[in-house]
């Protein structure tokens, strides 16, 4: 079960802490500056950036891949990073024998890129690629538009890569201001875990990071906020038409600010295994792709921090079902099955289930802390999330979905025109 202790955080950052009997360690760095940050030190896709270009050098590893992630590698292991609207995260899974090596390689990562102009140009090359795959398919076109859509002019009203104008746009001097105005160590948490000892992890980790910077920006140990969304768009319809062969499909409701609703993104989780819960025998699954065949694997979505976002149903489709498979997200959100009391206790057994099973991993675990974190804002162990999902009583998840309106809701659909 997932129970992580604070166990420092007297470097300036927190660290959090979990043993687990297993011969491999987990290491999940998360540094509190994301692509809402963006416009703040340059273009949109800025600190996209950071997430790609430590891999090709850092001060203590200058060689590039085969000097960093490859060292890993090397010894059986992984390592990735990953860029959000409100952090950035570097990770890996190692044996325990070289955990201070790769902690040492990801923190030099996060801390000391070298930047240098070549390297630039050869990962704006690879961004770009990234960019055109993105947009080959109809709904990762479709979530590059969104953001735009739904909150033009915020700080998350953009694509987290940016576009190839903003791409071409950045300089090494850009790159490397963006990155002494957002790395600093108060914008940083780390989460370990594995077959170590508490007094093993900290000092560990007090010895490798002193290059981590100090830096000027507001402390983060949490998604900060910035700033009240744009008015939601409720009762609309939008359509768009792509140059694809299919359709994406989306029907978002409003998740209103962290400090408005006490709880609201945990009230979605809820209702979002309402829907899903039972796989291919769900009410999403069953009346969307069993009974109507619009759509292979309909799904849910959500973008939430602390200002608020979104929760919703989406699918991919062909380019004649969009309008009908709106209809069935709606019918989805009407069912009385949804409703009865005979499957919100098929629910509850569910997310009873879903913890008992909650085996030993130290990369499952911190990645899930990780998640927790940046979504509920706090580092709740099993115990306490399963206790606040299974306390949220079916009324209230009556009266939620009878909320859902189609005056709150906004449907958003890509239409494809190549057939």
């Amino acid at each position: 079960m997932i129970d992580f202790e604070l166990i420092d955080d007297a470097g300036g950052f927190p660290i959090y802490f979990q043993r687990l009997p297993v011969n491999s360690v987990s290491i999940y760095w998360l540094v509190f500056v994301g692509s809402a940050d963006d416009e703040t030190v340059g273009n949109h896709g800025i600190y996209h950036w950071f997430e790609h270009i430590p891999s090709r050098g850092t001060v203590k590893y200058p060689a590039g891949y085969r000097d960093t992630e490859a060292r890993l590698v090397r010894h059986g292991g992984s390592a990735g990073a990953e860029t959000d609207y409100s952090h950035t995260a570097y990770y890996a899974d190692v044996p325990r024998r070289v955990w201070p090596m790769a902690l040492d390689i990801l923190t030099d990562m996060l801390a000391q890129p070298l930047l240098r102009p070549e390297d630039i140009e050869a990962e704006r090359e690879i961004i770009q690629q990234e960019m055109d795959e993105w947009h080959s398919s109809p709904y990762g076109e479709a979530l590059c538009l969104l953001p735009e859509l739904l909150w033009s002019g915020h700080p998350w009203g953009h694509d987290q890569l940016g576009s190839r104008e903003s791409l071409l746009s950045m300089s090494p001097e850009m790159l490397r201001s963006a990155h002494r105005a957002g790395y600093t160590r108060s914008r940083c948490v780390l989460f370990v875990s594995g077959d170590l000892e508490p007094a093993e992890v900290v000092d560990t980790v007090s010895a490798t990071v002193e290059h981590l910077p100090q830096g000027q920006g507001d402390p983060r140990t949490k998604p900060a906020s910035y700033g009240a969304l744009p008015a939601w768009q409720g009762g609309a319809q939008t359509w768009r038409k792509t140059g694809h062969e299919d359709s994406a499909v989306f029907l978002l409701f409003p998740v209103p600010p962290a400090a408005a609703v006490e709880d609201a993104h945990l009230l979605w989780t809820v209702v979002e295994y309402m829907i899903t819960a039972g796989d291919l025998g769900s009410p999403l699954h069953r009346i969307v792709r069993e009974d109507s065949r619009l759509a292979y694997s309909p799904g849910l979505i959500s973008s939430v921090g602390p200002d608020g976002g979104y929760w919703g149903l989406e699918a991919q489709t062909n380019i004649a079902n969009p309008q009908e498979v709106i209809d069935g997200f709606w019918q989805v959100l009407r069912s009385p099955d949804v409703r009865s009391v005979d499957w919100f206790e098929f629910v509850q057994d569910t997310i009873r289930g879903e913890f008992d099973m909650h085996d030993p991993s130290p990369g499952d675990f911190t990645e899930e802390a990780a998640g927790r974190l940046t979504g509920y804002g706090e580092v709740w162990s099993d115990q306490e999330l399963r206790r606040r999902l299974l306390s949220v009583s079916q009324e209230t998840v009556v009266e939620f979905l009878d909320a859902l309106s189609p005056e709150n809701g906004h449907a958003l659909i890509f239409q494809g025109t190549r057939s």
